[in-house]
């Protein structure tokens, strides 16, 4: 995407060179708020005795690349103010690199795990209460990403940055439609946590909450059991609306 190219080069221009790893803010949450809020006199904004990552005519943009749990103070700050988005990057695909103490790089390898909407759902959950606010909206960014690490003195390797490569895919998550589009057009009802977790490829833990979303939001309801287990089905297409 052109406009992430250009916020890359702005979180590249605010580094002012100073390399890997150096700067407090680190280059992935950098270039995503850049991305959302171009503007950096929109950049951290003080409200509701917080300050906010930007303060666009959107409302607020939160980026968390980690612990979205620890916003929930921000959230019941910001929210009755104005419209809040907390970003949420996930990497597909992301490549290890290991650097000496100079920052010239000894190893580049592709991780052979894959990130997605449902990678995420642990965090999303733990926002639960928050998700059916109607000025609240969580965007998940699939991003392409470079983790560097360098050996520490215990000669353990240390991670410095994620440093994004490309913005693949946007994805935002606030209405019970949104939703829907997470189960797979492939998926057949009843379904049960199994037969989901195989057609989304995700640990039964992360498909479990994604099942407990979805019943929040009334895309899916019980349909009674099988071998114990219990199914589920979609709703009508008519209730589910916006």
């Amino acid at each position: 995407m052109k406009d992430f190219a250009a916020a890359l080069q702005a979180a590249e221009r605010d580094m002012g060179g100073k390399g890997i790893g150096t700067l407090g803010e680190k280059t992935l949450h950098l270039a995503l708020k850049y991305y959302f809020a171009p503007d950096p006199e929109t950049h951290e904004r003080p409200l509701g005795g917080f300050v906010a990552d930007a303060v666009t005519q959107d409302g607020v943009f939160e980026i968390q690349t980690r612990g979205l749990s620890r916003l929930k103070q921000k959230l019941d700050a910001f929210l009755p103010y104005c419209a809040v988005t907390v970003v949420h990057p996930v990497a597909d695909p992301k490549w290890i690199c290991r650097v000496d103490e100079f920052g010239e790089v000894l190893s580049r390898r592709k991780s052979p795990k894959h990130e997605s909407v449902y990678s995420a759902m642990r965090e999303i959950y733990t926002l639960r209460d928050y998700l059916r606010l109607p000025n609240f909206r969580i965007c998940i960014c699939t991003v392409e990403l470079t983790e560097f690490s360098v050996q520490s003195g215990n000669r353990k390797w240390q991670k410095l940055d994620r440093v994004p490569n490309a913005l693949h895919h946007v994805q935002y998550l606030q209405s019970s439609a949104d939703y829907a589009e997470l189960l797979p057009d492939t998926l057949l009802d009843p379904f049960t946590v199994d037969t989901l977790s195989a057609a989304i490829h995700a640990p039964d833990m992360q498909t479990r909450m994604l099942i407990s979303l979805l019943v929040r939001f009334g895309v899916i309801e019980e349909a009674g059991r099988i071998n114990r287990r219990k199914q589920w089905r979609r709703c009508d297409s008519d209730i589910i609306g916006g």
